[in-house]
């Protein structure tokens, strides 16, 4: 569970002020881009579709969220929800926000809480490929395969370059083999 909070606190470290949020209309290019694009431009599109989810377009909300980011990174989890609270509380439409909220939860042992936040930012932003990811990785720490298969699969229709996402469903696909998927 640990080296999972780390993959998916590490891929939100990636996430940079921008120019916009999820409503951005570069996303559906960049989207575009990615599920037919090869893979050495993958990397690429995935950190600039990372840095438009992480601009709310609010430079007060920016600045908390960069500071919850930097308080995460330095491990203390307990400033860095606080902040996110008030990230949320002044953007209930910055999807992000929900989604680095649910890796402070996980990071806080508050699974619920973490499962919450990610329904929050996938209902803000379907696309949110590593939101998806890791509520795979909580359906699997619960034993539910066939619907971690279905998560994954959904994160690498929007994302099909994502390696972990790729290995880990190759690896359930061949676990739920002769079971009803």
């Amino acid at each position: 569970m640990r080296l999972f909070l780390l993959i998916v606190s590490g891929l939100f470290a990636l996430a940079a002020p921008a120019f916009a949020d999820q409503t951005d209309q570069r996303l559906d290019a960049l989207f575009q881009e990615l599920r037919s694009g090869d893979a050495l431009s993958a990397e690429e599109t995935t950190d600039r579709i990372l840095e438009i989810w992480a601009d709310a377009q609010s430079d007060t909300v920016d600045l908390l969220y960069a500071r919850a980011l930097e308080s995460a990174d330095a491990g203390d989890f307990e400033l860095a929800s606080a902040l996110l609270d008030h990230v949320t509380g002044l953007a209930p439409s910055f999807a992000q926000g929900y989604a680095l909220r649910g890796v402070v939860a996980l990071s806080l042992a508050d699974q619920a809480g973490a499962i919450a936040d990610f329904s929050k930012a996938l209902e803000l932003e379907p696309r949110q490929f590593e939101v998806r990811i890791a509520l795979a990785e909580i359906l699997l720490v619960n034993n539910e395969k066939r619907d971690a298969y279905e998560m994954f699969q959904k994160a690498l229709e929007w994302n099909p370059h994502d390696d972990h996402a790729r290995r880990r469903a190759r690896v359930l696909r061949n676990e739920l083999a002769g079971q009803e998927i």
